[in-house]
């Protein structure tokens, strides 16, 4: 890692009064929204509301400081929204993580101690209920730790300089993140070279471009609740059919809550990329996997794909794309196993869960080998092929979907054979 990508040149625009309180009346609009619609909860207008006011003193701030009042503001938030016991407990887990990374000694001990840490605290996991413990402690250890970590070693041991301390606790200790357990995987060096990089109006007005798109979509979601067919009298082809989609739909909460985070990121200049683009319109299963959950997309890509196929590259190009696909996503199911553990404190270890990545896993095995043997632009022109794709993609997504939310197989079965589903 370069000194300039870890300390990229700052290039945000002179603050300007008319539009500051453009974005600011935006913003207060939104904040209306939420408390009126009744949006989430309490805390997340607690949010909501602590996010404008950093934004509107980060705005006026000298370039200089807005990046160090961030990292502070988000830390001084932590004791606002989760307590002085959990958050002084994530920040002695963090410094820990970050003594051990910078210990002078080899660099496979340090990684060995870091796992043991990690261990411990999957140990501690179980201890739910104990005095000393704040009430959803671990799942936020978990939300913030158990796949960034892995993400900022891996930059850490490919970097020429030491991280720094203010780099480390602004990439993990993200203001949104105390209030979503399901967060995007930021990327530490997109994090790092995101500072600065579009002007601060233009930055601000993204954030709130996507927070408005996550809260239409929460606002659907609710909607999707309330209409959704109960899959124990699904008897008829339209009722399986309507589940099967409204249970696809449930998704958006995910992908709403996503761009609401990053959103809020982007208040206070720091330009990272959109977490979703149009899921449902994917013409493809590679497609979709490029299109939803882009951050866990890039995140596998870049710690298991890449460096898997660029090694059996000599083998062929098709034949390592087949195994580094396949091992990429045994590591999807295995992390999303994983994932479980932190925040329900159970692993997700079912049979329609392994089949849902094992199927989805095949299919994209298929559709890569597909688009590099006969590879096309990827444009949005519409034609009649796209049609076609996006429709087929759809049917096939939503009764994957349907499966991987179903209690079990059997009650799958019955419920796609017209006989009602079951628990």
């Amino acid at each position: 890692m370069s000194p300039e990508a870890t300390n990229p040149p700052i290039r945000w625009q002179s603050s300007r009064p008319v539009r500051f309180l453009l974005l600011l009346a935006q913003l207060v609009g939104l904040a209306f929204i939420v408390h009126l619609w009744n949006i989430e909860s309490t805390l997340f207008e607690d949010l909501v509301l602590l996010s404008i006011l950093g934004f509107a003193i980060h705005y006026w701030l000298p370039v200089a400081w807005r990046y160090r009042f961030f990292v502070g503001y988000s830390l001084a938030c932590a004791f606002v929204i989760l307590g002085i016991k959990a958050s002084c407990g994530l920040f002695l887990i963090g410094l820990l993580i970050y003594g051990l990374l910078r210990l002078p000694i080899p660099w496979w001990l340090r990684i060995t101690m870091v796992i043991l840490l990690g261990v411990a605290l999957m140990v501690a996991r179980t201890l739910v209920g104990h005095p000393w413990v704040a009430d959803g402690f671990w799942p936020l250890v978990g939300s913030i730790f158990m796949f960034r970590t892995i993400v900022y070693i891996y930059d850490v041991r490919h970097a020429r300089n030491p991280p720094r301390l203010i780099d480390f606790l602004g990439y993990f200790y993200l203001l949104p993140n105390y209030y979503f357990m399901l967060f995007p995987v930021v990327d530490h060096q997109t994090f790092l070279v995101a500072r600065g990089r579009k002007p601060l109006d233009d930055c601000a007005q993204t954030g709130i471009r996507w927070i408005t798109r996550g809260i239409v979509q929460l606002i659907l979601y609710r909607v999707v609740v309330l209409y959704i067919p109960d899959p124990m009298t699904a008897t008829t082809i339209p009722g399986v059919a309507g589940f099967m989609v409204m249970t696809y739909l449930l998704y958006l909460r995910v992908s709403g809550q996503f761009h609401i985070a990053i959103g809020m990121i982007h208040l206070f200049g720091i330009d990272l990329p959109e977490t979703h683009r149009k899921y449902l319109l994917a013409s493809s299963i590679a497609d979709f996997w490029r299109r939803i959950n882009i951050y866990w997309k890039d995140f596998i890509l870049k710690i298991f794909y890449l460096p898997i196929f660029f090694r059996l590259r000599k083998r062929g190009e098709i034949q390592a794309a087949v195994i580094a696909t396949s091992l990429a996503f045994f590591a999807t199911w295995a992390l999303h196993a994983y994932q479980t553990y932190w925040l329900l404190g159970v692993p997700l270890l079912t049979l329609p869960d392994t089949l849902f990545w094992a199927i989805l896993g095949f299919l994209m095995v298929l559709s890569s080998i597909r688009e590099m043997k006969h590879p096309r632009p990827h444009d949005e022109s519409w034609s009649l092929g796209r049609v076609f794709g996006v429709i087929v993609t759809f049917a096939v997504i939503t009764t994957l979907w349907s499966l991987w939310n179903t209690p079990s197989l059997d009650a799958w079965v019955r419920m796609i054979s017209l006989r009602g589903g079951g628990a």
